[in-house]
């Protein structure tokens, strides 16, 4: 039987979109295991054969202690297989091991601006990244990607890579689909003082690459339209509240920090609009589970988001705040419109399943063994 360890240390909401994906991986993985039937495990690349487990020991992520500590703890698991769902591979671990890899942001935005760390720490973190982030790409077996876009940015720093990265789609949540059309929440819709068709919402990091503050530019010109913003990290909330302060917004933004998937499928339902502004993502998860919600959709043009929504969202330019003002505008006057960019994304989102990523992921984990699928 063939280990399988999954470093799940950053499983769970609190790690935002990372976190979802990590605690989906583990969970479905698990549910393949066990409840595939037996006469269909063949197509699941005999699951029977692995012995899979998920280990979260105390160390914090992009650390010291992380380089140091992982690999005894692996070396103790003694594992056929590792599986690292973010790049941050600890560099003296060279047993075999699969890595998903979700963007190269930290390529793209580098300076000061993009960080709340002092200088000196922040070059020195951000030397480590390109050391470790080096060591993931070249010494993995196979690197998973949740996008063609990401594939391609890898490719052109990494050409030689090519032929072991494999493109897994990630998935949406049941109780987006369930609780978004169940209910109408007047109960959530009055704790965050909010009217159904008045509020645009943004669930997401404060990150600057992110490009939320350009939003209540757009905001600041539309009249009874309120702004929620969703966001599970503290990175940035301070920088990010001082300027709604400037603006003289405070009445008009909603900052309802993290906010649980049955109250956040609730404020989907009732938006006018989940708008999506990032300069750059690899996937682009919360505007699917929008989708799922039955929210149209409002989304910059950069990075995946085109790959993953197709023809299911309205695209603007992420330096254009006229642009994105026009978006808004066609979704609130023209509600034939609204109405089939809701149907479209309802759709669009059922093509994506954590089920379907499980599977796929453990025929990753079969190739890496040489078994292929149904053998």
């Amino acid at each position: 039987m063939k280990k399988i360890v999954i470093d799940a240390r950053l499983s769970g909401l609190k790690h935002a979109g990372i976190g979802r994906y990590t605690q989906m991986l583990c969970e479905h993985l698990n549910d393949l295991r066990f409840t595939c039937p037996q006469t269909l495990r063949a197509k699941c690349c005999r699951l029977a054969i692995y012995d899979l487990r998920m280990i979260s020991p105390d160390i914090r992520h992009y650390t010291l202690a992380e380089q140091i500590k992982m690999p005894i703890i692996l070396a103790k698991e003694k594992p056929d297989l590792a599986h690292f769902p973010h790049f941050n591979v600890p560099l003296l671990y060279n047993s075999p091991f699969v890595v998903t890899i979700h963007d190269l942001l930290w390529h793209e935005q580098v300076g000061t601006t993009a960080t709340t760390l002092p200088v000196w720490i922040y070059w020195l973190k951000y030397f480590a990244y390109r050391l470790v982030l080096r060591h993931a790409v070249l010494s993995s077996r196979t690197i998973i990607v949740p996008s063609n876009w990401v594939k391609k940015k890898i490719v052109e720093r990494f050409p030689e890579v090519s032929g072991k990265i494999q493109v897994i789609y990630e998935g949406v949540v049941q109780s987006f689909i369930t609780d978004g059309r169940s209910a109408v929440g007047n109960e959530t819709l009055a704790k965050y003082n909010l009217h159904p068709k008045q509020y645009l919402i943004y669930t997401g990091s404060l990150y600057p690459h992110k490009n939320v503050e350009p939003v209540l530019n757009v905001v600041q010109h539309l009249i009874n339209l309120k702004f929620v913003v969703c966001c599970s990290r503290s990175m940035f909330w301070e920088r990010f509240k001082k300027y709604i302060e400037r603006k003289g917004l405070k009445d008009r933004v909603v900052l309802a920090g993290f906010v649980p998937d049955d109250e956040l499928a609730i404020l989907y339902k009732n938006a006018l609009a989940f708008v999506f502004p990032s300069n750059s993502e690899g996937f682009g998860l919360p505007g699917l589970e929008a989708m799922a919600a039955e929210c149209p959709v409002i989304s910059s043009n950069a990075g995946a988001l085109p790959e993953i929504y197709g023809d299911a969202a309205l695209y603007f330019d992420p330096k254009s705040d006229i642009d994105l003002r026009i978006g808004i505008e066609k979704v609130r006057k023209d509600k034939r419109y609204r109405e089939e960019l809701i149907r479209k994304g309802k759709e669009r989102a059922k093509k994506f399943t954590w089920e379907k990523m499980a599977k796929e992921t453990m025929e990753v984990y079969a190739g890496c063994f040489g078994i292929r699928q149904g053998k």
